[in-house]
C-alpha cells in the first residue's frame, strides 16, 4: 500500500511540473493573479509530495532524516510535521541545519532543492513566452 501511495505522490508531482514547463493556453496579463496562484500551487504540490515521500520512507524503516543529531522518532504526526518542515526549508533553500538528511535522503533532498531553483526560472520563462505569443 505504501508503494502505491508513493507512486501516486510522484505522479501528482510530475504532472504539476509538467504543467509548469509546458506552454499553457492562459490568456491574460504578462504577470497575473493566475500565474502567481499557479506558481504557489506548484510549490505546495512539490513540498507536500516530497514531505509525504520522506514520511513514507521513514515509516518503512528507511532512515531519511536526523533531527538535532538523533533519528526522527514518534508517531505518524511527528514524522509528518518533521518531514513537511524539512521539505519546505529544502525546497526554498533555507536549510537551517536542525534537520539533516542521511543516506538516500540526501539524494532526494538534492533533487528537491534543484526543483526549488528551477521552478522560479520556469515560471519566468513561461510568463515571457505567454507574453510573446500575444
Amino acid at each position: 500500500m505504501l508503494y502505491i501511495m508513493g507512486i501516486l505522490i510522484l505522479f501528482c508531482m510530475i504532472m504539476s511540473l509538467r504543467a509548469l514547463f509546458y506552454p499553457s493556453k492562459w490568456k491574460g496579463h504578462h504577470v497575473s493573479f493566475h500565474h502567481f496562484m499557479f506558481l504557489g500551487m506548484s510549490y505546495i504540490t512539490i513540498m507536500i509530495g516530497f514531505g509525504l515521500l520522506f514520511t513514507l520512507l521513514e515509516l518503512e524503516g528507511i532512515p531519511i532524516l536526523i533531527e538535532n543529531g538523533m533519528a526522527v522518532s514518534g508517531d505518524f504526526l511527528d514524522y509528518f510535521f518533521t518531514t513537511m518542515y524539512f521539505s519546505g526549508i529544502t525546497l526554498f533553500s533555507v536549510g537551517y541545519g536542525d534537520v539533516t538528511p542521511v543516506g538516500i535522503g540526501r539524494g532526494i533532498a538534492l533533487i528537491e532543492s534543484w526543483l526549488g531553483y528551477t521552478i522560479p526560472a520556469a515560471f519566468v520563462v513561461k510568463s515571457f513566452l505567454n507574453y510573446e505569443r500575444k
